[in-house]
């Protein structure tokens, strides 16, 4: 029974007004940066509960950015800022994408507290799960590893063509972003490890091997329309796109069914491997086991 399995201290969906409700749950930070808040936090949270573990969630955004989706006095009172929990530790960080992949990074608005987040992370979170654009964003914080801009969009279901790994070579992701990191640059990184590789797209799921850190660059908590709404939404929009591979418009719940085992195991074992180093109380000692 997956029933209040999570708990939200914040945001839009449905925050908890219990204060003693989130002790005794691994505690994640979601810096979300997605344009649509609450749909975003729909999801996360959804995937949180089909692992059926103890979670407490804390919506975080990046106070330097101007949403120009909603209402940002809206945002403020319902998320915190890195101002509000500086003093705070937490079990773990995710941090979503952003429809950002076009800009330079010294472009993005909020880089520089991008960078801030990342710097204090590292001191008060036992682990982090970058994806999408933010998973290329802290590799290059990270590693210095570059974002390769792409003219055709990396969009659909791909899967992990690696032998090997501790990942499946059955596992599947869902991808949408116009940017990807070079196969070599990484495998020239000895301080990074690639658990998921594909011909398409380039390495999707990697490891800092001296840090507790995950950079997954697609979008495991996508729903199974997720893909084709945003096919549809760039049709109307008139802009170049291809249909997404691997998946059928009309029936994606086929495609959705084994991807959504896989994010779910990603997500499971990364909170399981919070708890077990924050238990462990070592962190720097031990490291995430994928």
């Amino acid at each position: 029974m997956i029933f209040m399995t999570v708990i939200c201290t914040n945001g839009f969906s449905r925050p908890n007004t219990d204060p003693t409700a989130s002790q005794q749950r691994t505690s994640i930070l979601v810096l979300n940066l997605m344009p649509n808040k609450q749909g975003t936090e729909d999801q996360i949270i959804s995937l949180f509960e089909e692992t059926n573990l103890p979670i407490a969630l804390t919506f975080m955004y990046p106070k330097s950015h101007v949403w120009r989706h909603g209402d940002q006095a809206d945002l403020a009172e319902n998320y915190v800022s890195l101002d509000d929990i500086s003093d705070q530790y937490f079990d773990g960080l995710l941090v979503t994408g952003a429809p950002l992949e076009k800009l330079d990074f010294d472009d993005v608005d909020f880089w520089s507290e991008f960078n801030a987040i990342r710097d204090w992370s590292q001191t008060h979170t036992t682990t982090q799960l970058f994806t999408c654009w933010s998973a290329q964003a802290a590799l290059y914080t990270d590693f210095r590893l570059p974002k390769i801009n792409l003219e055709d969009k990396i969009f659909g279901v791909f899967e992990n063509q690696l032998l090997g790994t501790s990942l499946p070579q059955w596992f599947q992701i869902p991808q949408s972003r116009f940017s990807a990191v070079d196969r070599t640059d990484v495998l020239n990184c000895p301080a990074v490890s690639i658990l998921g590789d594909n011909q398409a797209t380039g390495p999707f799921i990697l490891k800092a091997n001296n840090q507790n850190t995950l950079y997954v660059l697609g979008h495991p908590e996508y729903n199974a329309d997720t893909l084709s709404t945003e096919y549809y939404r760039d049709l109307e929009k008139h802009q170049p796109v291809k249909a997404p591979e691997n998946i059928s418009l009309t029936a994606p719940q086929f495609a959705y069914a084994h991807w959504r085992c896989c994010s779910r195991y990603l997500y499971q074992e990364w909170v399981k491997q919070s708890f077990l180093l924050k238990e462990n109380n070592s962190h720097e000692q031990k490291q995430l086991q994928f």
